[in-house]
């Protein structure tokens, strides 16, 4: 009798982690490390949230939450969201969580059923799978193309939602390419899903770092009668607020839902820290111009991460308006030599770049792309010149095949 249970047997692990963690290895073994690997901003999370974080513990805020998260921070939860979408929640419709994935991972469990599907689109986060695959569904994705920048097209999404499909995953800005949904094209796709009976699970977590011109709009402001029962927010502290070791994410939407999702979590973790929770109510309420400098930041080396990329011949990256990812085009490549090593695909090559050059990448097949590779820019811009130069330079090296 096998020891492990079939349902972790068949789980792949996430490649953004592996990768990540070699990179960790050989950074403390004393190589020079740049990692474009990690989704994690490198600024220090705003005064307002270590100011109330502190406060909590002077204060001896040390015992259990409840479950669905602390009055202060639903209530931070609920004015930011009227703030930013228009639309009014009351503290029952939140569940605070450990961290988005949390809130994600809870939400699935919550609505499928083995043997319904949720769709997505591709390239996707690459847990979006998996997590589908715990609750015992099966996947949809829906593919976009680097052609159009990775448009979630409204009639690809109505030929893929059939009879099966409970749930809409939508991730807008995306990761792992950047993709910000037009505000239209949202509109649509919220509308034909509720017309057909489809949950909406609409994964916020990035949305307030769009660039460019580029406007995030929110699946809940949508103006359709089946968004306040029918449409699911996902958002947390840990990429605007840069707060991602605080492990803070929430959702809002339906009360039934958000209840049963709490009963999962009651089960499981129960609520997340206090201190946490305290601090995420700080940056909600006064963290934002510290948000918008960081903000500022990463337009900045988005400029640097796409022109220093372009500059790579055969490599192609597609517009990113938001969150922190490139996401370059880098097929090109797969076939040839680098340094007596034959390149078949972005694992490959990833692999390659990390042994050879000291750079971590992330794999595009990991987010079901494997043309590509993902590299953040939350880095500083001199760290992203001289990371996208040693991968320019391990490049020039290639030799193609007769």
């Amino acid at each position: 009798m096998a020891r492990l249970a079939q349902r972790v047997r068949e789980l792949a692990p996430s490649q953004t982690l592996a990768l990540s963690a070699k990179a960790n290895e050989l950074a403390a073994a004393g190589h020079p490390v740049i990692n474009f690997s990690v989704g994690e901003p490198d600024f220090t999370s705003p005064q307002a949230a270590m100011d109330a974080g502190r406060a909590a513990i002077d204060a001896g805020d040390t015992h259990y939450p409840p479950v669905p998260g602390t009055a202060s921070l639903r209530k931070a939860i609920v004015d930011k969201v009227a703030q930013t979408t228009g639309r009014t929640y009351g503290p029952q419709h939140v569940l605070v969580s450990n961290g988005a994935k949390h809130t994600l991972y809870n939400l699935l469990q919550v609505l499928v059923d083995p043997g319904d599907e949720v769709a997505f689109a591709s390239p996707y986060w690459v847990s979006y799978p998996a997590m589908v695959q715990l609750a015992g569904g099966l996947s949809v994705p829906i593919p976009t193309r680097a052609s159009d920048g990775f448009r979630l097209d409204p009639a690809a999404v109505d030929a893929a939602l059939g009879p099966r499909v409970k749930a809409l995953i939508l991730n807008s800005p995306c990761n792992p390419t950047g993709a910000v949904a037009d505000p239209a094209d949202v509109e649509a796709v919220v509308r034909i899903a509720l017309d057909k009976g489809v949950t909406v699970i609409s994964d916020e977590i990035y949305g307030a770092l769009v660039f460019g011109g580029a406007e995030h709009r929110s699946a809940v402001s949508v103006d359709h009668p089946g968004v306040a029962e029918g449409v699911i927010l996902v958002d947390g502290v840990s990429k605007s607020y840069a707060m991602t070791g605080w492990r803070i994410g929430y959702c809002v939407g339906p009360e039934d839902v958000i209840k049963a999702a709490g009963k999962i979590q009651g089960q499981s973790t129960s609520g997340a820290c206090t201190i946490a929770q305290a601090a995420a109510a700080g940056a909600l309420r006064g963290g934002d111009a510290e948000a918008a400098r960081m903000r500022d930041a990463f337009a900045a080396r988005r400029d640097v991460m796409l022109e220093a990329l372009r500059a790579i011949p055969g490599v192609t990256v597609p517009e990113a308006q938001g969150a922190f990812y490139a996401f370059p085009d880098v097929s090109s490549y797969y076939g040839a030599e680098i340094d007596g090593v034959t390149i078949k695909d972005s694992l490959d090559l990833s692999t390659l770049l990390l042994e050879r050059a000291y750079v971590g990448c992330v794999p595009g097949g990991a987010f079901g792309a494997d043309a590509h590779l993902r590299l953040s820019y939350a880095l500083a811009e001199d760290q992203i010149r001289e990371g996208v130069g040693r991968i320019a330079e391990v490049l020039a090296g290639a030799k193609v095949k007769a």
